[in-house]
């Protein structure tokens, strides 16, 4: 009986960490998304450095570099 106790209480503390690890990760997403009317590009970087959100915002804003011409 002990052991089923045990293992319950891992198991809920496992769940715990994944919605932690969920919920934290969700406040360091960003989304960059098209201007252009009609293009459906956008881009979600999860962790990033600022460099690297720097170039993929400039990559979603700019769509002559993901546009049907490029």
């Amino acid at each position: 009986m002990l052991l089923v106790f045990y293992a319950f209480g891992m198991a809920a503390c496992l769940a715990c960490m994944y919605f932690i690890r969920r919920l934290s990760e969700s406040h360091r997403t960003t989304i960059y998304a098209c201007p252009v009317k009609g293009c459906g590009v956008s881009i979600q970087a999860v962790g990033s450095s600022d460099a690297e959100l720097e170039r993929l915002r400039n990559l979603a804003v700019d769509h002559s570099k993901h546009g049907p011409d490029a």
